[in-house]
């Protein structure tokens, strides 16, 4: 019977999988998980989650300025693109951490790198290499 470092090894660490290598740990798999940028995919760092962000801050000058019809007195505002950026920023990095505590609790290694498949059951991540008896492959699609 042959032995392998893991029972499954994902290639990304976005929604599908971060959800894919929990769900597999919490079944009681030895799960790796291996990610070249930042945890939770393009929707955390760079999409929805900033996009939304940043359509947000936008429609403030136009809530100060509605509020006066509904009995709100606003003062004098300012915009501060660069606290803005900041703040998403931020915002983005604590989603990160909470990604990273998530795989953490339920016992995935996670390992940091660009991942490339040598064969069927073997993964090299640097000049590393790791095997797994399932490799799945969870890197988002192109446009």
């Amino acid at each position: 019977m042959q032995t392998y470092d893991f029972d499954l090894f994902t290639i990304g660490a976005g929604s599908g999988g971060v959800r894919a290598a929990r769900a597999s740990a919490r079944h009681g798999a030895r799960v790796a998980v291996a990610e070249e940028r930042a945890l939770g995919g393009t929707c955390v760092n760079l999409g929805c989650i900033p996009k939304k962000l940043l359509v947000y801050a936008s429609h403030f000058a136009e809530d100060f300025e509605d509020a006066r019809g509904f009995g709100w007195s606003v003062g004098e505002r300012s915009f501060d693109w660069s606290r803005l950026i900041a703040n998403k920023d931020q915002e983005i990095r604590r989603l990160n951490e909470v990604y990273a505590r998530l795989l953490d609790q339920a016992g995935v290694t996670r390992i940091e790198g660009r991942a490339r498949i040598v064969d069927p059951h073997t993964v090299a991540v640097g000049d590393r290499r790791y095997t797994a008896r399932y490799l799945l492959v969870a890197t988002g699609a192109g446009p």
